[in-house]
C-alpha cells in the first residue's frame, strides 16, 4: 500500500473511529451524536466529529441527508452511481461561520475524497459537486459531519 493511501486508510479508521455512525440514511437531532458523544476519550487521538451522518449505498440511489450542529443546518442529497456520485444540498450559518465536510470511501479504500463546504455567519451556501471511483461498484459510504 502506497504512503499515500496507507495515509487515507489510517485517517478513515480515525473517521470511523470518531464517527457516530447512523445506519439510517437521515440523520435527525435525536439520532445525531451529541458533543459528549464526540469528544468521548476513546476518541483522543482522532478529530472531533459533530452531528454526524453516514449515507451508504441502498436500493434507492438518491440518499437524503439532514444535520443539525445549534441553529445551523446542512440538507441535500447523496446519489450514487456505478462509479461516481453527486452531492447537492446546502448549509446556513446563523451565528457563526459553519463549515460542512464529505469523507466518501469504497468498501477497500481505493477510492477516497475529503471535501468542505463553508457558509459565514448568517448566510446559506448551496454546493454541488460530483466525484469518481473508477472502479467497478464505485462508493460504498459518505460521511457528512460538522466538523468541531
Amino acid at each position: 500500500m502506497s504512503t499515500i493511501a496507507h495515509g487515507k486508510a489510517g485517517r478513515l479508521v480515525g473517521t470511523l473511529a470518531a464517527a457516530a455512525v447512523l445506519t439510517t440514511a437521515m440523520a435527525t437531532p435525536a439520532q445525531a451524536a451529541t458533543p459528549a458523544q464526540a469528544a468521548a476519550p476513546a476518541q483522543a487521538t482522532a478529530p472531533a466529529r459533530i452531528h454526524v451522518a453516514t449515507i451508504r449505498v441502498a436500493d434507492s440511489t438518491t440518499q437524503p441527508f439532514r444535520i443539525t450542529y445549534g441553529a445551523s443546518i446542512t440538507e441535500g442529497t447523496v446519489t450514487f452511481y456505478n462509479r461516481s456520485l453527486d452531492i447537492s444540498g446546502y448549509v446556513k450559518a446563523v451565528s457563526a461561520s459553519r463549515t460542512v465536510e464529505f469523507i466518501g470511501y469504497n468498501g477497500n479504500l481505493s477510492c477516497y475524497f475529503d471535501e468542505t463546504r463553508t457558509a459565514s455567519a448568517g448566510t446559506t451556501r448551496t454546493f454541488g459537486f460530483g466525484e469518481t471511483c473508477d472502479v467497478a461498484g464505485g462508493f460504498t459510504a459518505v460521511d457528512v459531519y460538522f466538523p468541531a
